[in-house]
């Protein structure tokens, strides 16, 4: 029974991390193409900022890009590594999802066993934890970036 239960635990990690670049794709590929084609600050795929997301992206004037700036008084450095910072930690809340539905299914699939479910509730309250950390997290990332672009 433990190695059945382990073999899905690597199946569902393995689905995981197979689809993290997936998920990484819009960041990679399209925030430069998004920024020069339509100048604006907008979110990619799954809510997750471009890394963009606290400079100003405006028309260059010419109509073949855009001129990505930091707000006056701020570092453009600062403000990236404050995207990617947002970044990782949406991922991460991505990642706690994931872990509340195998900790559900670890606790449905218990068969009336007071160990697997156990197991399952703890699955779900810490990955439940997780997510409420890094929710505040990235909120208090996206307040010091206001706070720092003003």
């Amino acid at each position: 029974m433990k190695s059945r239960i382990n073999k899905i635990k690597f199946t569902i990690l393995g689905i995981a991390f197979l689809f993290l670049p997936l998920l990484a794709t819009p960041i990679i590929f399209s925030s430069d193409a998004l920024a020069a084609t339509n100048c604006t600050n907008s979110t990619t795929f799954l809510g997750i900022p471009a890394w963009y997301e606290y400079l100003i992206v405006t028309d260059d004037g010419t109509g073949n890009g855009c001129q990505v700036n930091a707000p006056s008084g701020s570092n453009k450095a600062v403000l990236i590594a404050l995207a990617a910072i947002d970044i990782l930690l949406r991922f991460s809340a991505l990642i706690a999802l994931v872990f509340v539905v195998y900790g559900g299914f670890r606790f449905a699939t218990a068969q009336g066993s007071s160990e697997s479910i156990s197991k399952g509730k703890k699955t779900v309250v810490n990955a439940l934890i997780g997510l409420v950390i890094a929710v505040l997290a990235s909120q208090i990332v996206k307040f010091a970036a206001y706070l720092l672009s003003k």
